[in-house]
């Protein structure tokens, strides 16, 4: 079968990544309107979706037949997610799961287009998991310094669409009731106020005092980087819509000049260097800006720095459409 014989199935179209992936495949002509599926619950009601200047209708999940010929993205969570997971692998299709679904399967493979994709082929399973956007993210800018690295510790500032399109759209409502004068409604899962807010976790915390999406952010870097590489990470929730920034503290096997790290960092491929990285910088861009890059004053081999992302974007959007590409191509 031809590559432009097989279909790119998309399960959720209320994702907050949806909307940036449809625009890559677009651009990037990965398939064409004939090519793609787009699919969700029954009781969505989403409407139809434009492609390519063509209009995509949004068929009823429960009521698809999946096929060994398809791609299918993953971009729904939860009971109705992990249904068409099962129902998408046992038709021997393959499966891109960028929602959690196959959080802490070590029988699924965590893919990085840039840095492993050649683990495709060797997959104990059809299906793959996309790196959590900040794990993706500090990956890449690790790349340059892997065969140097012995641990890294990170904090990453994620905005408010990592939580996903609900959260957004809660931000922006108790936004405009505070521009209005009013009390923000404070959506009970989180617990706090997303507007004019940073939150040190914006979930429930576990008997080590990490939450699930800090583990999950250890598990896919140490998938990336090795298990020889020490990994602990915070994560934390900034009251901006979209864009990450990440504090990286790299330890270093022996001591290093910074000249070098900057050298290295610098020709680090989809890297670009920045005095002073923002979230804001990032968004909308293609690659990850590193910069501050400095020695640790507590320890002569740890190198601080900052990494920033478009977080759906570049590390989601452009992310999967890279491996849907060589899946359609290549397997």
């Amino acid at each position: 079968m031809s590559e432009s014989d097989r279909e790119l199935v998309i399960v959720g179209v209320d994702s907050a990544a949806f909307d940036p992936l449809l625009e890559v495949l677009e651009a990037r002509k990965v398939v064409t309107p004939a090519q793609l599926r787009l699919l969700d619950t029954e009781d969505s009601g989403a409407d139809p979706q434009v492609f390519a200047n063509r209009s995509i209708s949004v068929d009823v999940l429960e009521q698809f037949q999946f096929a060994p010929e398809q791609v299918v993205v993953l971009l729904k969570g939860g009971e109705a997610g992990r249904a068409a997971l099962a129902a998408a692998e046992s038709a021997g299709a393959w499966v891109l799961d960028g929602a959690d679904n196959t959080r802490g399967d070590d029988t699924v493979a965590v893919i990085h287009p840039l840095l492993n994709s050649a683990d495709i082929a060797g997959a104990e399973r059809r299906v793959l998991a996309l790196p959590a956007a900040g794990a993706a993210m500090v990956a890449e800018a690790l790349a340059p310094l892997a065969d140097q690295l012995q641990g890294v510790e990170v904090l990453l500032e994620q905005p408010v669409s990592a939580l996903g399109k609900a959260a957004v759209d809660a931000m922006a409502a108790q936004t405009a009731r505070m521009f209005n004068g009013q009390e923000a409604e404070i959506d009970p899962a989180i617990g706090h106020r997303l507007a004019f807010n940073q939150l040190s976790s914006s979930e429930a915390l576990l008997a080590s005092g990490h939450n699930l999406s800090e583990l999950a952010l250890v598990h896919d870097l140490r998938r990336l980087l090795g298990d020889k590489v020490a990994v602990d990470a915070t994560i934390n929730t900034a009251s901006v819509f979209h864009g990450q920034l990440a504090n990286v503290r790299a330890l270093m096997a022996e001591d290093v000049a910074l000249d070098q790290v900057e050298a290295l960092l610098r020709n680090g491929a989809r890297l670009k260097m920045s005095e002073r990285p923002s979230a804001q910088e990032a968004v909308g861009g293609e690659e990850t800006l590193v910069g501050r890059v400095r020695q640790s004053l507590l320890n002569k081999r740890q190198v601080n720095f900052c990494a920033a992302s478009d977080n759906l974007r570049k590390d989601l959007a452009i992310n999967c459409a890279q491996i849907v590409h060589l899946l359609l191509k290549n397997h």
